[in-house]
């Protein structure tokens, strides 16, 4: 997994769980955590939780959409 970047406060619109991701892409939480260990996505983890960011999976989406 790429380093993660530590959050010390985070806005709730701006980031997704890693279920919550997987729900917005159509596709299996084992599939995020694998995207996120082998970077390519960004880690984002704000206490115990790990993140990652909106933006990013949006842009995802639409690149996934465009096959």
């Amino acid at each position: 997994m790429s380093n993660p970047k530590h959050l010390k406060d985070a806005n709730e619109s701006d980031y997704l769980t890693t279920e919550e991701a997987a729900q917005t892409l159509g596709i299996k939480s084992a599939a995020i955590r694998n995207y996120l260990y082998s970077g390519k996505l960004t880690t984002y983890k704000f206490k115990t939780l790990t993140l990652l960011g909106r933006r990013e999976i949006e842009a995802w989406r639409k690149r996934q959409r465009k096959r």
